[in-house]
């Protein structure tokens, strides 16, 4: 429809919510924690990328999944139990009634776009934020790495 209007050379309104995705995932974190912890702000990167990204399948999890192992063992999520149990009940709690929406307009051929779909993906998008929030916090805290290499002992 568009290209039998004519195409505007300005940007559309929907390209603006590219902005927060692009800014978080490629610029802000990215200079503000890359020094703390490498594979630590990849997680924070990926999750910001997936949280904002305008299409959100389950597939894109494994994005971010595969860098748990390094943030893990040093986060306030196991440091803090009843943080740790809360953020992963929220969030299966969240993406669960996500899919359920979407289980009941895709197979069902239900409308759900409003209430309930709008409702439940910004559910899942508020708890995506906070977690968020807490990866971020937790990286910043740490004190920042320095990679100098010790000078080599000469041999003589």
């Amino acid at each position: 429809m568009k290209s039998a209007l004519g195409s505007s050379s300005g940007l559309g309104v929907e390209s603006l919510a590219f902005f927060p995705q692009l800014f978080l995932s490629v610029v802000a974190i990215p200079l503000l924690l890359a020094k703390k912890d490498l594979a630590s702000t990849m997680l924070a990167q990926t999750f910001a990328f997936v949280t904002f990204n305008k299409v959100c399948t389950s597939q894109y999890f494994l994005w971010y999944m595969v860098f748990l192992p390094f943030y893990l063992p040093s986060s306030s999520l196991l440091r803090r139990p009843k943080l740790g149990y809360s953020a992963l009940a929220l969030w299966v709690f969240g993406q669960a009634l996500w899919l359920q929406q979407g289980y009941e307009l895709e197979f069902l051929g239900k409308s759900t776009f409003v209430p309930g779909l709008w409702v439940a993906s910004m559910l899942f998008f508020g708890i995506n934020c906070w977690i968020l929030g807490i990866v971020v916090s937790d990286i910043n805290s740490q004190p920042s790495s320095t990679s100098v290499m010790p000078s080599a002992k000469k041999t003589e």
